[in-house]
This record gives structure tokens, C-alpha cells and sequence, in this order.
């Protein structure tokens, strides 16, 4: 795209540089337009910031003018910040955020339905247990009495995690853990 933008600009420039010669200086006023839009396309090939606008130069900048617009559009025509898959909006705007190194916190209070089914919350103990009082090795029986192979297992399991995503040090301490109970 770098090299279509370039070859554009040279064609475009050569184009007006003939027509302002050939038919009238008029044309020269196009470059008021024109020269713009090519500083900032060599702007963009140049800096090392953004790689879209490094790639695309100038057109890549329209992907920064649809973000901006579209909180805009959004709230009237699209679904709202927690609907969306895999990930919704709210989720992903931090994940922006924290990629680009800028504020990631939000001020207090939530956008779910929190009276909505399937909102899941836990309350706080107002009358907690003492802790040396509880069994520390909590495990649960699985099979009956009459089961030929039953066996103590433990509440807290490893489950959910992609082995291959964790370090060895990783690995070796969540197998510990579980081994301990």
C-alpha cells in the first residue's frame, strides 16, 4: 500500500503540474487540497508509532476517524457495551487500554444487570468462621461405601488453564499445589 500511495501522489502532482501548464494556472489550486493529503501520507510511511497508519498511509487514518465515531453511532444503532462476543466492549476497551499503556481503571459501579439471570454474586461473611477451627485438607468422597474403587478427591482442582500457555515454574507449582490437596 506504501508503494500504491506513492506511485498515487507522483501521478496526482505530475497531473496537476500539466493541466496548470498545459490549460490553466487554475489548477494549481488543487494542490491546496492535494498537498495536504501527501505530507501527511509521507508523515505517516515515515513515523514508527502506528503501524496501520505506517502501512497505509492516509487511509489508515480513517480507521482512527471510526473509532472516534463510533461511540456515536454505537449507542443509537448497535447493541450495548456488555452484549458482544467473544468479548464485549467493556472488556475490550481495557484491553485496549492496557496495551497502550494508558489509564485502565474505571470509576466505581458496573454496567451489567446485576438483577438480570444469571448474574452470579457472592456475599460477603458478616459472621466469618475461625480459621483454625476448619479443615485445612477438605476433600470429598467420591463413590458409596459399596463402590469397589472409592476415593477421597479434593474441592480445588486445575482446570480451564492451556498448559502450553504457562511457564515451568508455572506448571510445577499449580501440580504441587494440587498434590498437597
Amino acid at each position: 500500500m506504501r508503494s500504491s500511495f506513492t506511485l498515487f501522489s507522483i501521478l496526482v502532482l505530475v497531473i496537476i503540474g500539466l493541466a496548470a501548464f498545459y490549460i490553466s494556472y487554475h489548477f494549481l489550486w488543487a494542490l491546496v487540497i492535494v498537498l495536504p493529503i501527501v505530507f501527511i501520507g509521507f508523515y505517516d510511511m515515515f513515523q514508527v508509532k502506528h503501524s496501520i497508519l505506517r502501512n497505509f498511509p492516509f487511509l489508515g487514518r480513517s480507521r482512527y476517524i471510526a473509532e472516534w465515531m463510533r461511540p456515536k453511532l454505537y449507542q443509537y444503532f448497535i447493541e450495548s457495551d456488555t452484549e458482544g462476543a467473544p468479548i464485549n466492549r467493556m472488556f475490550r476497551s481495557i484491553i485496549y487500554q492496557r496495551a497502550k499503556k494508558v489509564l485502565d481503571t474505571a470509576p466505581f459501579g458496573t454496567q451489567v444487570d446485576v438483577y438480570g439471570e444469571g448474574y452470579e454474586w457472592m456475599n460477603h461473611s458478616i459472621a466469618a468462621l475461625d480459621p483454625h477451627t476448619l479443615n485445612h485438607h477438605p476433600r470429598v468422597l467420591i463413590g458409596a461405601r459399596n463402590c469397589s474403587k472409592a476415593y477421597n478427591a479434593s474441592i480445588l482442582n486445575i482446570s480451564a488453564m492451556s498448559y502450553g500457555s504457562l511457564s515451568r515454574t508455572a506448571i510445577e507449582a499449580l501440580n504441587g499445589g494440587a498434590s498437597i490437596g
